[in-house]
């Protein structure tokens, strides 16, 4: 996706919007000019202070909105600032970290955060989180309209956060994570970011308690309890790839319920589509780990599909047509695991997804744009499906079947069609991740996690949940016995036996 700049600074608007490198000339880019194109310039909106110590992000500095002063107060807590003034050079300290609490006993502790809007957002922290927010994190959450006006995650949840104050600390908890984790600030990432969360979880609680009365919650209301929740799921996926219990896409599961039981869902509630497409993809992720997390319904999904355009691709990667039959077969699989299905059904109720799976044709469909590597992403999406599916209908089938190694080979020769500087590269982690878990070659296992790296150093996000999972599949198959083709699934990894409610394992 397209992604906030290195630290030689971010790409011209041109090349953003089309997906390709730029050389970053000043003051226009060189490659624009060659192409005879109309460079749009450089975002000019940030300054920085305090100095990253990893990753793309070195050298790099702390963002804080143009012409504001970072002052002291005493009534802030835990606010970030900086030995740097414009025009000097910020001091390095040992572990290449200027930002600092701006007392070592601040007269506020975090507990006692303002549970008012206005006081909250006046709060310089606040200011420097949502700026990370809008300036860093949401261009890595959406292709190539990634850092621009249009992208949803600006222009819903921004304005959203500014009226519900849970929605507000969901996105201040998430910026506090990743700023702290990119600049080394231990205390922005284990204390503040900690509090921010545990307050959007109380205030994503007692929104859920009042959807569950008599009372309908508000459009802004329900917009941001699913917009919490989608937050929510991505600082677990910032952090361990993991979300305890499942217990954020099952509580979205009420107020989607309010939404259908109101006045349905439809095209003018483009916001709840949205947020709704994202989770119930997330949905379906979790699911491949054990059908049985299923959530959402079949209707839901098909009511998504036909409501939703093509930020649901935008986003998440997969066709909404190869969603709807993966989500269908693991509803299936769910029913037979319930016993509300024979063996018989459920086995003509997969081999009915492989054939639609197997028919899906890339050439025939409209992508986000024209392209042509959106149809190596629908076919990595496509066979990481169809893996998925082979091993619903036979979980003993030995990885060195012709079956299974065909689809590795098609979701690896897909992927390697995506270069590391385009954009689409960061959607592939999902089938990436399928492939690799039946790659039995090393060089096979070497390329997949190569490709990771290239995600994670595009993205400055490191979700190690992908690689941890296929390091002890791969570690379980070379300890066996020579001729011992017995399949090792990664999803005896995702299961604990202890658990009563399982946690979700977020492979994206």
């Amino acid at each position: 996706m397209p992604r906030a700049g290195t630290a030689a600074g971010p790409a011209c608007k041109t090349c953003r919007e089309k997906c390709r490198k730029c050389d970053r000339g000043r003051p226009k880019c060189q490659r624009c000019i060659s192409k005879g194109l109309e460079c749009g310039g450089y975002p000019d909106q940030y300054r920085f202070c305090g100095i990253a110590s990893r990753g793309r992000w070195k050298g790099a500095r702390v963002p804080t909105p143009r012409n504001t002063k970072v002052k002291s107060s005493v009534a802030e807590s835990q606010q970030v600032s900086t030995t740097a003034t414009p025009g000097s050079d910020a001091p390095e300290r040992t572990e290449g970290v200027t930002t600092q609490l701006s007392s070592k006993k601040p007269s506020r502790s975090a507990t006692e955060l303002p549970d008012d809007i206005p006081k909250l957002l006046n709060l310089t922290q606040t200011e420097i989180l949502l700026s990370h927010y809008e300036s860093f994190i949401c261009p890595h959450q959406i292709a190539e309209i990634g850092d621009t006006s249009s992208n949803p995650y600006r222009a819903y949840i921004l304005p959203l956060a500014r009226k519900q104050i849970g929605l507000l600390y969901a996105i201040l908890g998430l910026s506090a994570s990743h700023l702290g984790k990119l600049t080394g600030d231990m205390s922005l990432y284990e204390e503040a970011a900690v509090e921010y969360r545990l307050r959007a979880i109380r205030a994503l609680s007692e929104e859920i308690r009042k959807s569950q009365g008599p009372n309908f919650l508000h459009e802004d209301e329900q917009d941001a309890v699913l917009a919490i929740i989608q937050i929510l799921l991505l600082h677990d996926i910032a952090e361990t790839g993991i979300s305890t219990h499942g217990i954020h896409i099952t509580g979205a599961m009420s107020v989607c319920k309010q939404l259908l039981l109101a006045d349905g869902l439809n095209s003018r509630r483009r916001r709840a589509v949205f947020f709704l497409g994202n989770l119930a993809w997330l949905d379906i992720i979790r699911a491949f780990a054990g059908p049985e997390r299923l959530c959402f319904t079949q209707d839901i999904r098909e009511t998504v599909a036909s409501t939703t355009d093509e930020k649901f691709e935008l986003v998440n990667g997969c066709p909404r047509e190869i969603f709807l039959v993966i989500g269908a077969a693991l509803e299936k699989a769910k029913e037979y695991n319930l016993g509300w299905l024979s063996w018989d059904e459920y086995q003509i109720a997969l081999q009915s997804a492989k054939h639609k799976l197997y028919s899906f044709d890339r050439t025939a469909r409209t992508y986000p744009s024209s392209d042509p590597r959106w149809m190596s992403t629908a076919e990595a999406f496509q066979y990481a499906c169809i893996l998925r599916i082979l091993r619903l209908l036979n979980p003993l089938q030995q990885p060195r079947s012709n079956e299974i190694q065909e689809c590795v080979a098609r979701i690896l020769d897909a992927t390697a069609r995506i270069p590391s500087d385009c954009c689409l590269l960061e959607l592939l982690v999902f089938p990436l991740f399928m492939g690799g878990s039946d790659a039995l070659s090393p060089h096979s296992q070497y390329y997949v996690t190569a490709r990771f790296n290239e995600i994670e150093r595009r993205s400055e996000f490191r979700n190690p949940v992908p690689r941890e999972l296929l390091e002890k599949v791969w570690a379980a198959r070379a300890a066996q016995i020579p001729g011992d083709d017995q399949n090792i699934s990664w999803t005896t990894f995702t299961h604990s036996p202890e658990l009563t409610q399982q946690h979700d394992y977020l492979i994206i």
